[in-house]
């Protein structure tokens, strides 16, 4: 009989079984992770993971429910209304484009769109939550379904949320 991966939801703080922070998986001593950049498992051996989680925040799942939560691409993903400010979001303004962030284990991907109608590279999500900043950008979270409506009132494009 061949051996079988067994699959771990990452679970840090803040986050449930259901909506991990990360999938993993083992066989024997090799460990993998769904890179939610890619779609694909990787042995964190061949790349700059190296080791996974601490085994406090991982959390056995079924074959089943790995499958499942690799399917549902959405559900790794965060968006926001983008506001050049507090101050503009506070008087009402209409938000200039919708950001996402996309994380995985190997890397963060912060992106909005563009009137390119194409996802590019931004700093907004880190400036928006650094705090450093006198000038960040205002952030309002939404789920998919409001990114995509505000995709199409400020650019008429659909289908840009799509993974």
């Amino acid at each position: 009989m061949s051996e079988q991966y067994a699959y771990f939801a990452e679970v840090p703080q803040g986050y449930t079984v259901e909506r991990p922070d990360g999938l993993w998986r083992r066989l024997g001593d090799t460990w993998e992770y769904l890179s939610l950049l890619d779609w694909q498992w990787h042995d964190v051996e061949a790349t700059n993971v190296q080791t996974p989680p601490v085994p406090e925040v991982l959390h056995a799942v079924s074959e089943e429910h790995a499958t499942a939560l690799a399917a549902d691409r959405q559900g790794w993903v965060q968006y926001w209304a983008h506001y050049s400010s507090r101050r503009a979001w506070d008087d009402g303004r209409p938000p200039t484009t919708v950001v996402r962030r996309r994380r995985s284990p190997e890397n963060i991907h912060d992106e909005s769109f563009t009137s390119e109608s194409e996802w590019g590279p931004t700093m907004a999500a880190f400036n928006a939550f650094d705090g450093r900043s006198s000038s960040s950008p205002h952030l309002v979270e939404l789920t998919t379904g409001e990114a995509e409506q505000l995709l199409q009132e400020i650019f008429g494009v659909t289908g840009a949320t799509e993974l």
